[in-house]
């Protein structure tokens, strides 16, 4: 039986774009909201888990109305991206009610929410998160500035 030609084109798509996701910009750490809690903290006496291992980074918050269909960053209904020195940290806060009031009313009205984590260097952050911005379209959703406004160690010897 020969395979249509559009299921080979849609197949060798989703490929390309399962590939480009691993790439570069793109590496990151990915959970649910309810595995980043779960991780949150795995081992007091041990120090396990994700409020152990903070670090700068970028992050992007991405609502799915009935959860993520294809293994990329696609089909999302909203998305909020944003930067910190202590990244778990922070997504943490907005999964609990201390951040982006629009993620925490999805979370609270049971929409599926995958985070995305990207670690990087501190003066790194302003930079990637512009472009997390304008990848994600962010703009057009729950992000009020375009990112890469925030000034750090003006004051650090």
């Amino acid at each position: 039986m020969p395979l249509s030609g559009v299921w080979v084109f849609g197949l060798a798509l989703s490929l390309f774009l399962l590939i480009l996701s691993v790439s570069g910009m793109d590496l990151c750490e990915s959970y649910t909201a309810e595995r980043f809690e779960e991780m949150w903290i795995k081992d007091r006496k041990k120090e396990k888990g994700l409020f152990y291992r903070d670090k700068p980074g970028c992050y992007a918050i991405l609502i799915y109305r009935f959860g993520r269909i294809l293994p990329f960053q696609a089909g999302y209904e909203n998305v909020y991206v944003g930067q910190s020195l202590e990244v778990y940290r922070r997504v943490h806060n907005h999964l609990n009610r201390k951040g982006n009031g629009d993620v925490y009313a999805d979370l609270r009205d049971g929409k599926h929410i995958e985070i995305e984590i990207y670690p990087c260097k501190e003066k790194e952050l302003n930079d990637l998160e512009r472009r997390l911005i304008r990848k994600y379209h962010a703009m057009s959703s729950y992000n009020r500035t375009a990112g890469g406004g925030t000034k750090r160690g003006l004051f650090r010897r």
